[in-house]
């Protein structure tokens, strides 16, 4: 299983895990209990502390370029 680890100025929001092919996300309850607290995306509410594949392969798509060049590299 490989993870990562979602940061906002330095604080943990959350943490992205892959299993046999699959993603994971699931909010770190320090982050979902906070003031001031706000959803990485619309796709990943904060209500729900845990979101499977489909949301979070969306959301990190979404985190890259739109360059196939720079895909490929």
């Amino acid at each position: 299983m490989s993870e990562i680890i979602a940061l906002l100025d330095g604080r943990e929001v959350g943490r992205v895990r892959q299993q046999r092919g699959r993603l994971q996300f699931r909010y770190a309850e320090s982050w979902r209990l906070a003031d001031g607290a706000y959803p990485l995306s619309v796709l990943l509410p904060l209500i729900q502390p845990e979101h499977g594949h489909a949301p979070i392969d969306t959301f990190l798509w979404g985190l890259l370029p739109d360059n196939e060049p720079v895909l490929q590299r």
